[in-house]
């Protein structure tokens, strides 16, 4: 019965779409639409930034909306949607950095360009069609209703070896996918960024400006559980380091030594990598940006057995993996406090899963989308 209904809602958008696409595409017109974040990310903020140094005529449209879960919250989307749609309707370009129902699901324009950048510059973790059916994964009947992932013109990956895994996942033909880097590895190689970064996180959190090294905690989203924070702070020596928690729902836990302190979304994952000393991931994809950091890394997968057959990775995790790999997180706290780490290792692991990192990222980026912007 669902399916059926998505099919008559999908029927019923197309008529109404019909009719927004009478109005003439701006040429000069690029549309940024995310679902991942009600603010506008940092790969869009520097693709627009550059966009705009290179022709001043360049007409920038964000549309940043998160679906929500009550009735009320899809009500409103649904609204957005139309707003999505026109602005689709009326540009020469689209940047995505996540699934948008009006561009899949719609007929669009012939000469529409559709840039998937994703929200990741790698993935660890299967998702989209690498993971259909699976526990954590999207319903196969359901995926091909909504037609995920489709009308998109690039796709844009970080290596040779990730393009292999992002086709599949995006279920796409070689001819879309391009080994492009993201805006962020430019902020990540950037001194000047770090340094902005440290000042701005002291400033929102001036109870960590204490001379402590901060040790930076990123766990991959559980559908449905909680995250163990409160065990894991038990081994950490705080009179030596602050602990950092930055959690998949955006919510920020901060431990200082006799304190707690939670916001809500002051940093992104990518900006608080600046801020950290060591980094303390799972499955999370933050593993290709955290490595162009070089600095320390390790893996805290106290239900890896079971995450891999809910989820799965797409590379051998106990092989590739550029950091020490634990079940138990007092095991890493000791290799931090005895300084056990692997550089070299980090550094091959970089150089295999995100190529090209110079400082131009961007550039580049821009260059494709207005070299599509030409009759």
């Amino acid at each position: 019965m669902k399916i059926i209904l998505i099919k008559i809602g999908i029927f019923i958008l197309n008529i109404i779409y019909f009719f927004i696409k009478l109005f003439p595409i701006n040429k000069n017109k690029v549309t940024f639409i995310s679902r991942q974040s009600n603010e506008v990310s940092l790969d869009f903020t520097m693709i627009a930034k550059e966009l705009k140094q290179q022709n001043e005529n360049i007409k920038i449209v964000f549309l940043c909306k998160k679906l929500g879960t009550s009735f009320s919250e899809k009500v409103k989307y649904c609204f957005h949607m139309v707003k999505q749609m026109y602005n689709i309707a009326t540009s020469k370009v689209v940047i995505l950095d996540s699934y948008c129902i009006p561009v899949c699901v719609l007929k669009q324009k012939k000469k529409l360009v559709v840039i998937q950048i994703w929200h990741a510059l790698g993935s660890l973790k299967k998702f989209g069609y690498s993971s259909l059916d699976k526990k954590d994964g999207r319903n196969s009947k359901l995926a091909k209703a909504m037609k995920m992932h489709r009308n998109y013109t690039y796709i844009l990956t970080s290596s040779n070896l990730s393009k292999k895994f992002f086709k599949e996942a995006f279920n796409a033909r070689d001819e879309q996918m391009l080994v492009m880097n993201l805006p962020r590895v430019d902020f990540l190689k950037s001194e000047k960024e770090q340094e902005k970064m440290r000042i701005r996180f002291v400033g929102v959190y001036p109870e960590t400006n204490n001379k402590k090294q901060n040790i930076l905690y990123c766990p991959t989203n559980r559908k449905g559980q909680k995250i163990p924070i409160e065990n894991i702070v038990k081994d950490i020596p705080l009179d030596k380091y602050n602990f950092i928690a930055k959690l998949h729902d955006g919510t920020e836990v901060i431990y200082v030594k006799g304190k707690k302190i939670e916001k809500t979304s002051n940093f992104t994952g990518m900006e608080l990598l600046h801020v950290a000393d060591y980094i303390i991931t799972d499955y999370s994809a933050i593993v290709y940006e955290a490595a162009i950091t070089q600095k320390p890394i390790y893996f805290y997968t106290y239900d890896y057995e079971e995450y891999q057959i809910n989820r799965g990775t797409y590379i051998d995790y106990m092989s590739e993996m550029p950091g020490p790999i634990c079940k138990d997180f007092k095991e890493i706290m000791k290799m931090i406090e005895e300084n056990k780490y692997d550089k070299e290792k980090e550094k091959n692991f970089c150089q295999k899963y995100v190529k090209n990192i110079e400082k131009n990222a961007t550039k580049k980026l821009a260059e494709l989308v207005l070299n599509n912007m030409k009759d």
